[in-house]
C-alpha cells in the first residue's frame, strides 16, 4: 500500500512538473493589414456599348460599328489600411484611359485608315477587399470610382492610291463628352510585404463604366468596359 501510494504520488507530480514545461502555443491567426502607399499601373483590354441616342437626332452607327478593343494603360497612387483581421480598404487618385480602334483597308486601290479613340479621365477609386494571409497575402474585392472627364484624344493615320502617308493627332475638351463618369469595378489578386517595408501587388482587374461617356447632345451612347492585369509597388508607412 504504502509503494502504491509513492508511485502514486511521484507520477503525478511528475506529470504536473511535464505540463508546465510545455511552451504555450503561439497564435497564428491572420493580422491585420499595415497602413501602405502604393503605386500601380493597370493594363486593360477595353471594348464599348456603343448605340444611336434615340433623344437626339437617332443617326444609324454607319462604320462605328466596327471599332476593335483596345489596350491602354491606367495609373494610381493610393493608399491602402486594414480595418481588421479580415478587411482592407484602398483608395487613392487615379489616371485612368478608356478608348476603341478602328482599321480599314481597301485591297483594289491599296488604301487604308486607322484610328485610336481614347477617354482620358482623373478619378477617385474607393474599394473594400477581404485578404487571407500574413506576408503574402490573398485578396479580393468589388469597388468604385467617380471620376472627371480630361481629355478625348484621337491618333489617326492613313494612306492613299498614290503611296502617300499621313497621321494626326487630336486632343480636345468640349460639350459633346459628360463632364463626369462613375465606374465600377472588381479585383482579385496577391499582395506580399518584404522585411524593410517594400511589398508588390499583382492583379485582375474587371472595370465597367456605367454612365455615358458623351453628352446627352451627342449622337451616340457610349459606355466603356474591359479587362486586363495591373502590378504594383507599396510600401509600410509608420
Amino acid at each position: 500500500m504504502l509503494l502504491f501510494l509513492g508511485w502514486f504520488i511521484t507520477g503525478h507530480a511528475y506529470s504536473q512538473l511535464e505540463m508546465k514545461a510545455q511552451e504555450p502555443k503561439k497564435n497564428k491567426g491572420q493580422l491585420k493589414a499595415p497602413t501602405q502607399f502604393a503605386v500601380e499601373g493597370l493594363n486593360i483590354k477595353n471594348n464599348r456599348i456603343l448605340a444611336s441616342n434615340p433623344n437626339f437626332l437617332n443617326k444609324p452607327l454607319g462604320e462605328r460599328v466596327n471599332e476593335k478593343t483596345l489596350r491602354t494603360w491606367s495609373y494610381s497612387l493610393g493608399f491602402q489600411t486594414g480595418l481588421g483581421r479580415w478587411l482592407r480598404i484602398d483608395t487613392g487618385l487615379q489616371f485612368i484611359q478608356n478608348g476603341e480602334s478602328y482599321a480599314y483597308s481597301n485591297v483594289s486601290s491599296d488604301s487604308t485608315f486607322s484610328y485610336e479613340n481614347r477617354y482620358r479621365y482623373l478619378g477617385m477609386p474607393l474599394s473594400i477587399n477581404f485578404h487571407w494571409g500574413n506576408s503574402i497575402k490573398l485578396f479580393a474585392g468589388p469597388g468604385i470610382t467617380p471620376m472627371i472627364f480630361s481629355q478625348f484624344y484621337q491618333k489617326t493615320a492613313w494612306t492613299t492610291a498614290l503611296g502617300s502617308k499621313k497621321d494626326e493627332k487630336l486632343k480636345e475638351k468640349n460639350t459633346e463628352y459628360a463632364a463626369s463618369g462613375l465606374q465600377v469595378f472588381g479585383q482579385v489578386g496577391l499582395q506580399w510585404i518584404g522585411n524593410k517595408g517594400w511589398g508588390g501587388i499583382i492583379k485582375m482587374v474587371y472595370r465597367n463604366q456605367l454612365t455615358n461617356t458623351f453628352s446627352k447632345y451627342n449622337e451616340s451612347i457610349h459606355h466603356a468596359y474591359g479587362w486586363g492585369f495591373g502590378f504594383g509597388i507599396t510600401k509600410k508607412l509608420g
